[in-house]
C-alpha cells in the first residue's frame, strides 16, 4: 500500500513539471522593477499604439530591430518615438540597424518604405520573401531599398541570429501560399526569457508550424497574438506555446473572443490599443508596462 502512495505521488509530481518548467521567467504586468533594473543587461521589446497595425521595437545590448513598421500614415509618430528612444544617429537621422518585415502586407510594411523616405537609415532590410514571390508592395518596398543600396538580408528557413545578448530563430510555414500563411514568426529567448512573435499566422499556418518545427522553440512566456486577434488561436498553438501573458495589436473591444480564450487559461492578455507597451527582461524575469495614450 505504501509503495501504491509513493507510486501515486510520483505520477503526480510528474505530471506537474511541464506546468513548473513553464514559467522560466516571470511575467509583472504593470509592477514596479526593482530600483537597479535600468542598470542590468536588459531586453527590451516596445509595441507602439499603431491601432490594428504591427510595429515593434527590439533591442538588446545596444544593438536594434524594428520588426514591421506599419500603414505610412503613423510614419511621423514613429519618428518621433525612435528619437524619444534614443535612435538618433550623429547625423541627426534616426538609424536602426536591422529592419524587419514578417510579411508583405501594407500594414507591417507600407510603413517601412515610407520611414526610408522620410530619413531612416539602416544596415539591412530583412525578409524571408524570395524576389519571386509575385506580391507588387514588396515589389515597391525592394525597389527602394536597392535605389539606396541597403543590403537585403533574405533569411533562410529556421536561421538564428544575435541581437546583443538575445538569441533570434526565424520560421514559417514552409507549405503556405499567401502572405499571411507565410508569416514569418521570430522566436527570441534571452537567459531564462523568451517571448514570441508570430505575425499573422492564420489557423492553418499555425498548425503547420506545430507539425514542422520542435515545440521547444515554440514555448515562450510572452506571445504576440497572431494576426491580431481577430479569430481565436487554436487550441494545440496556443497550449504548446503556453505564454504567462498574450498581446495583441488591435483595440480589446475587436478582439473579446480572443481575450476570453486567453483569459480562460489564467493568462494575461493586453492589447496596444490602450497605449504603448514596454516589456523588459534582464534573462530572469520579465517587467511589463502599459503606459496608457501613449504613442
Amino acid at each position: 500500500m505504501r509503495k501504491r502512495i509513493i507510486s501515486l505521488c510520483c505520477v503526480f509530481l510528474l505530471c506537474l513539471l511541464p506546468a513548473c518548467a513553464l514559467a522560466d521567467a516571470p511575467v509583472h504586468f504593470n509592477e514596479t522593477p526593482p530600483e537597479d533594473w535600468q542598470q542590468r543587461d536588459l531586453l527590451r521589446l516596445t509595441v507602439f499604439k499603431t491601432m490594428v497595425n504591427d510595429c515593434m521595437l527590439l533591442q538588446c545590448g545596444g544593438d536594434a530591430m524594428l520588426v514591421d513598421g506599419a500603414m505610412d500614415k503613423w510614419a511621423s509618430k514613429l519618428i518621433e518615438a525612435f528619437e524619444e528612444i534614443g535612435l538618433t544617429a550623429e547625423d541627426g537621422h534616426v538609424h536602426i540597424p536591422h529592419i524587419f518585415n514578417t510579411h508583405p502586407h501594407e500594414d507591417h510594411l507600407k510603413g517601412i518604405y515610407r520611414l526610408i523616405r522620410r530619413g531612416v537609415t539602416t544596415d539591412e532590410f530583412i525578409t524571408s520573401f524570395p524576389d519571386t514571390y509575385k506580391n507588387s508592395m514588396l515589389r515597391t518596398a525592394l525597389k527602394e531599398f536597392r535605389g539606396r543600396e541597403i543590403p537585403i538580408h533574405r533569411l533562410e528557413q529556421n536561421e538564428e541570429m544575435n541581437l546583443g545578448g538575445a538569441a533570434l530563430r526565424f520560421f514559417w510555414w514552409a507549405e503556405g501560399g499567401g502572405p499571411n500563411e507565410l508569416s514569418c514568426c521570430t522566436s527570441v529567448t534571452f537567459g531564462d526569457a523568451s517571448l514570441l512573435l508570430t505575425a499573422d499566422a492564420e489557423s492553418i499556418a499555425q498548425m503547420g508550424i506545430l507539425n514542422q518545427v520542435p515545440h521547444e522553440w515554440l514555448k515562450a512566456d510572452i506571445l504576440k497574438f497572431p494576426h491580431h486577434a481577430y479569430s481565436i488561436m487554436e487550441i494545440d498553438f496556443l497550449e504548446t506555446v503556453s505564454p504567462q501573458l498574450v498581446f495583441a495589436t488591435n483595440w480589446l473591444s475587436n478582439t473579446q473572443p480572443a481575450a476570453n480564450q486567453v483569459e480562460r487559461r489564467n493568462m494575461i492578455y493586453v492589447t496596444q490599443g490602450f497605449g504603448r507597451i514596454v516589456m523588459e527582461t534582464d534573462g530572469k524575469e520579465w517587467y511589463v508596462t502599459q503606459y496608457l495614450g501613449q504613442f
